[in-house]
């Protein structure tokens, strides 16, 4: 009798394990795989982007917010760009929030860590998926002149708001875009790496450039507006050359037929006075 009661302890203990295995399954965090982060069905997670470590002030900025749309939803009234002034962005854009700033006359410190943009996200279904970024420009002034900041790093924090608090990672590597097409589509004068550091980094398997199909390098000048420039003036000189040819062709056809009328009526004149004399 006792044996059959423990059996029936047993089974019934199994019984309940295995459903509370289940529930805790059920409502367990960490459906979604985000930048290696776990964040819950239906749960909100920030995003900051930070910037440090420049070597001058940023004078101005383009950059480019991307998320897959089919697992996050953006809460676009939580866009901040805190500190920055005169900031343009189009938060009504499905799975990218383009940004830019300027502010020539009073440049922003970056030397330290600061944040450039954040954004709160829903999410929406589980799987895996990530929040990336790509910088077009970031340049600072030197000698009254626009330039590339060439030092730089990027990090960015991911803080999940779930029903049993908060969760935060700090200090990570953003992802950077990885989309060829729009790597083309969006490249300027800053050159990306995969690390999110500038050149000052040496070694490391990670810092790694990831850049689009033209670098235009402002602090040497406008590459491509010299070729222009070079192109404008061939194609002038090949001009003038051809219309002075050209000039030289009709003269010489004037002139050179001026002279034979002339050559003409005088050998018509000798003719006259030769016949003349002979007779």
């Amino acid at each position: 009798m006792m044996k059959k009661g423990f059996k029936i302890f047993v089974s019934l203990t199994a019984v309940l394990l295995i459903i509370s295995i289940s529930v805790f399954s059920c409502f367990a965090k960490g459906v979604l795989a985000l930048d290696g982060v776990s964040v819950g069905y239906m749960d909100t997670v920030t995003y900051t982007l930070y910037l440090s470590d420049c070597e001058k002030p940023v004078s101005d900025m383009v950059a480019n917010l991307f998320y897959d749309s089919e697992y996050l939803e953006l809460d676009k009234d939580s866009v901040d760009f805190h500190d920055l002034v005169g900031v343009a962005r189009n938060v009504d854009l499905d799975g990218s929030i383009p940004f830019s700033f300027s502010t020539i006359s009073s440049p922003v410190d970056f030397s330290k860590k600061t944040p450039v943009i954040s954004a709160d996200f829903k999410v929406k279904k589980e799987g895996t998926t990530s929040i990336q970024y790509f910088v077009t420009d970031l340049d600072c002034i030197d000698d009254n002149d626009t330039v590339t900041i060439k030092e730089y790093t990027f990090t960015c924090d991911y803080v999940a708001h779930g029903t049993d608090g908060d969760e935060a990672t700090e200090n990570a590597v953003p992802v950077l875009l990885d989309n060829q097409d729009k790597i083309d589509e969006y490249q300027g004068g800053f050159v990306n790496y995969a690390d999110g550091q500038g050149k000052q980094v040496k070694s490391g398997g990670n810092h790694v450039a990831v850049t689009g199909a033209e670098i235009i390098d402002v602090s040497k000048g406008d590459a491509t507006g010299s070729d222009n420039n070079t192109t404008i003036m061939i194609t002038v000189a090949v001009i003038v050359i051809v219309l002075v040819v050209i000039i030289l062709v009709i003269l010489r056809k004037t002139f050179g037929s001026a002279d034979s009328s002339e050559n003409k009526e005088t050998e018509e004149k000798e003719d006259e006075k030769s016949e003349n004399g002979q007779e």
